[in-house]
């Protein structure tokens, strides 16, 4: 019976490392977005990798005071606007500025001028600065009025391996009480029970 106990965990810990590495490779695609102008450009879900470096997922067994196997779970954790990624956000509420203006210097964004259309150029980074603290202001508003759509690159995965992975836990489960039935059975017709 051991070895089924240690299969149970070593399933949870198989889905626990799929659900990583898929998500992890959803953050990593690149796919093809359309900008205001209709212009087509590749981009990622993760522009700086510290999302997809920061997936990692722990499977916790709690055994009973016999040994058995009683329960488990495993604890997901990303950064903290991941789940904002993943979910999106609705229509009435702003994104923080300093994420927001981190975001916009890692991205290699060149801003315009409206008038000219001409790319700005900044003799002092306080003017730069301005600049971004302004985007930012603009995206934030616009996040706000239209809200973010999902992504789901860790809902879908988790969505779609979910099953497979259970059905295995359920038939370990089963097979455990099959084992313990049987083992009962033979101490009752061998004359010793517990």
């Amino acid at each position: 019976m051991p070895v089924q106990q240690s299969m149970r965990g070593k399933v949870l810990a198989d889905f626990a490392d799929d659900v990583v590495r898929l998500s992890k490779i959803n953050l990593g695609k690149t796919y093809t977005a359309k900008n205001s102008r209709g212009k087509s450009y590749k981009k990622r879900i993760d522009n700086s990798g510290k999302l997809r470096n920061s997936i990692k997922a722990k499977v916790k067994q709690r055994n009973d005071k016999n040994g058995m196997f009683e329960k488990a779970n495993i604890v997901w954790s990303m950064l903290d606007y991941g789940l904002t990624v993943d979910r999106g956000r609705k229509a009435g509420e702003g994104i923080p500025s300093e994420p927001l203006i981190d975001w916009i210097k890692s991205k290699p964004l060149r801003i315009r001028d409206l008038d000219s259309g001409r790319f700005k150029t900044f003799k002092t980074d306080k003017q730069r600065n301005t600049a971004i603290k302004g985007l930012a202001y603009v995206i934030s508003r616009n996040a706000k009025a239209n809200g973010i759509a999902p992504t789901n690159f860790f809902t879908d995965v988790f969505n779609s391996k979910k099953n497979k992975y259970f059905n295995e836990i359920h038939e370990d489960i089963a097979q455990d009480q099959i084992d313990y039935i049987n083992t009962q059975l033979d101490k009752i017709s061998n004359g010793t029970s517990t």
